[in-house]
């Protein structure tokens, strides 16, 4: 069987989700070779060349100048769907690969994708479609979602290299360094939606592409409610009587695994269906590759090179000096205050969230920052006060030292006094008084007579 090769993106605090990515790929395609671009700075905080799956730093693609512009004015989200035509880019140049398939990293592989790469073997570009199904009036919300965010998931895309392949990157590339926002998180008219709506242009643009037939493929919220779970003869659980491909966990929340996601209003209840129990299975992935402690990995672009952070205006307001010519030159990072100093502003109540919610964090880590300040300095107040001690200690003993001395060199005097009033001392210096007088040599004529 060919080597398969499997791409995604990733900040730094979903690496649990590409080790559980990689890990199910493994388990059904051995030969499979998973690259994760990485849409953020190691810093330290893992090993590479400990994983099972092949980084790529944003330091190994193409024009580090717009890739640091993305950086800034991208949300986390939105460079991570900005990089992809990148990311396809590079496995074009840095692979032989015939084909190849972009899997989100929030996706469990659940059985062989060996029927994806054969319909891809006949296509230039495989999309599975966000719903087949229609549903009731009552349920439009759904289809104005699929209509303001794509009728395509990009959670998974296949390619095969064609030159239709290649106008579609360079085309798709283009868009996304500059128009993959998230418009609806601020409430922006525009209507832009990441990477996913671009797609829709695909049915237009480049006609060698082909739909997902397979119920197995993608499922996630959005056509959810057309796939039945059910266990068949053999005991396995299949969807539509057909394998489960691969799982999309869009939305849902690992702390209730049960409910499918909170992205749409269909599944506000518990589900009861098998599929809960590939979730579960989801969940015991997760843990074990390390959610809890990568969950916490700072994301390297959220804050200027001083540590305070950088706003969501901040990003918007970079973008549109950027597009008129305007914009600060250098590295954004590193001119905090030409940002603080400007009047951003987004009206958007879900924007405003965010700056409070960004401010908050901010407050939190000042607070911390006081609060392990404060602690320095109560230390540093400790080993002064037990200093004052000890050099109070050692001027009592200096004094004590100084007085006794005293007291001796009194009590000298007082007995070199009574020794001068001896009888002996009156001998011995009348015996001197002779001895001068007389001299050495008569004293010895005395001695011998």
């Amino acid at each position: 069987m060919p080597e398969r090769i499997f791409c995604t993106i990733v900040t730094k605090n979903y690496l649990a989700y590409a080790r559980t990515l990689a890990e199910t790929l493994k388990e059904h395609h051995s030969e499979s070779k998973l690259f994760v671009l990485l849409a953020d700075r190691i810093e330290d905080y893992f090993e590479p060349e400990l994983e099972l799956f092949e980084v790529i730093r944003l330091e190994e693609l193409p024009d580090q100048k717009a890739i640091e512009q993305m950086c800034f004015y991208y949300t986390p989200l939105e460079l991570c769907c900005a990089l992809r035509g990148l990311l396809h880019e590079y496995i074009i140049e840095h692979t032989t690969a015939e084909n190849w398939v972009f899997l989100d990293c929030d996706i469990m592989v659940c059985h062989s994708l060996e029927t994806l790469f054969e319909t891809l073997s006949e296509t230039s570009i495989l999309l599975t479609p966000h719903s087949s199904v229609p549903l009731d009036v009552k349920d439009v919300d759904h289809e104005l979602s699929i209509l303001m965010h794509g009728l395509s998931n990009a959670g998974f895309l296949g390619l095969r290299r064609t030159e239709q392949t290649r106008e579609f990157l360079n085309w798709w590339k283009d868009r996304l360094t500059y128009y993959s926002f998230l418009d609806s998180a601020i409430g922006d008219p525009r209507g832009l939606s990441l990477d996913q709506r671009w797609l829709n242009l695909v049915l237009l643009y480049f006609p060698d592409f082909k739909f997902v037939k397979h119920p197995g493929a993608n499922i996630g919220h959005w056509n959810f409610y057309e796939r039945k779970f059910e266990r068949n003869a053999a005991g396995e659980i299949v969807v539509n009587q057909h394998p489960v491909l691969f799982l999309h966990f869009s939305g849902w929340d690992i702390n209730n695994p049960e409910y499918v996601s909170k992205h749409s209003p269909l599944y506000r209840e518990k589900d009861q269906s098998p599929w809960t129990e590939l979730a579960k299975l989801y969940r015991e992935k997760l843990l074990k590759n390390g959610y809890e402690e990568t969950r916490q990995f700072p994301y390297t672009f959220a804050t200027f090179s001083d540590r305070t952070p950088i706003t969501q205006a901040m990003r918007r307001g970079y973008y549109e000096e950027l597009k008129q010519g305007t914009a600060v030159a250098g590295s954004p990072f590193e001119q905090p205050e030409y940002f603080h100093s400007r009047k951003y502003s987004i009206h958007s109540t879900q924007f405003l969230q965010e700056e409070v919610q960004t401010a908050y964090q901010h407050l939190i880590h000042l607070q911390q920052d006081y609060h392990q300040l404060s602690l320095a300095f109560e230390q540093t107040q400790t080993t002064l006060e037990q200093t004052k001690v000890k050099l109070k200690d050692t001027q009592t003993v200096l004094l004590e030292t100084q007085q006794n001395a005293d007291t001796e060199q009194i009590r000298l005097r007082q007995i070199i006094e009574e020794m001068e009033k001896s009888i002996f001392w009156k001998m011995r210096t009348a015996w001197w008084k002779i001895k001068r007088r007389f001299g050495q040599a008569d004293m010895n004529v005395l001695r011998k007579e």
